[in-house]
Formats: C-alpha cells, sequence, structure tokens
C-alpha cells in the first residue's frame, strides 16, 4: 500500500513510546473509546525501520510506553527497542518511519498535531519537576557541607581545648599544676 506524506512521520526509537502515550491521550480526548483504540493501534499503525526495513506493530509500541524498565519484555526485539536500538541485531538504525493507515472519521493530522503538544506539555511538566529536585538537591548538599564545616570547627575546638582528639585517644587523666613548676634556674 502507498502512503501519502501525511501519512508518515520519522522517530527516532526512544520516542516510540512516549508517541504512542501522546497519541493515546489526542484519540481518547478525540472520543474514541478503548475498543477502538486497540482497533486503531492493532490495524492502523505500525512502525518500519528505515535501514533494515524490519516492522514493528502498535501493540508492539504500546508494550514500550507501558512497560516499566524492570518489566520482563515477552520479545528480544523489544529489549532491543527499550534500550533505543533497532529491533534487529546488527542494524546501527536508530530511526523509525510510522505509518498511519486511514480509519473512518479520523484525521491523522490533526491527531499527530494534538499528541505533538500533550507531549511537549509533558516534557515541560516533567523539566519543572526535575528542576525542583534539583534544587532540592543543590539545598541538600549545602546543607550536608554547613553541618561538616561546624563538625570540623567543633573537632579543632575540642582539640585545642581538650588537648586530644575525641574517640581516638583517651583523655589526660592527670594535669599538671602551674604553681608547682618553677620558673627560675635552679640553684
Amino acid at each position: 500500500m502507498n502512503q501519502s506524506a501525511s501519512d508518515v512521520i520519522q522517530v527516532h526509537v526512544e520516542r516510540i513510546g512516549s508517541l504512542y502515550s501522546g497519541l493515546t491521550a489526542a484519540l481518547s480526548e478525540a472520543g474514541f473509546s478503548g475498543s477502538q483504540l486497540n482497533d486503531i493501534f492493532s490495524k492502523h499503525i505500525r512502525g518500519e525501520c528505515v535501514q533494515c526495513g524490519i516492522r514493528i506493530t502498535g501493540d508492539n509500541m504500546a508494550h514500550l510506553a507501558l512497560a516499566g524498565d524492570t518489566t520482563e519484555m515477552p520479545d528480544s526485539r523489544l529489549c532491543r527497542l527499550r534500550q533505543g536500538y533497532c529491533a534487529r541485531n546488527g542494524c546501527d538504525s536508530c530511526y523509525y518511519r510510522i505509518l498511519f493507515d486511514s480509519y473512518p472519521g479520523l484525521d491523522w493530522t490533526k491527531i499527530r498535531e494534538q499528541a505533538g503538544s500533550l507531549a511537549v506539555a509533558g516534557q515541560s511538566t516533567a523539566q519543572q519537576e526535575t528542576g525542583a529536585t534539583t534544587i532540592r538537591n543543590w539545598l541538600l548538599v549545602r546543607l550536608a557541607v554547613g553541618l561538616a564545616v561546624v563538625l570540623i570547627l567543633l573537632l579543632f575546638w575540642h582539640i585545642r581545648y581538650y588537648g586530644y582528639v575525641p574517640l581516638l585517644q583517651k583523655p589526660h587523666k592527670y594535669t599538671i599544676d602551674p604553681a608547682s613548676v618553677s620558673h627560675g634556674a635552679a640553684p
């Protein structure tokens, strides 16, 4: 089947899962139900490697999007895709052509635009969360450094005042009375 240019997009392998999530959200907002979504992804969306031509289905894209990092994949091809490689062992391509077949009442151009805007919104939210995490980590590092400086200063004060390192040396049992020491020359 010959596809028009508007029904094909090229995507990096690592973005296939996020593309699926964006398309699912856009199709849901457009009013498509769960059974229609399953039909659309299993029969009307597919991908193929731009270099070797190996094909993946919409169901494979769903596995990539919905599986966690520690979830075992049902197929070694999916494991390779999750790692950012082509599904075919030995192919060094990292881009896939995603093909959209016609479906009654569905305008793929609008759906892809909406999915792209949802993906951008999701990325900006993730970046804000990441920014808050880095600020929190930076404050924790500053707090730890400040606490370490205070402890080191307390250690130096203890050594100067008491004359020993706590927990490493025993405290001195005897002290010298300064009055008992003669400062003059011996007769």
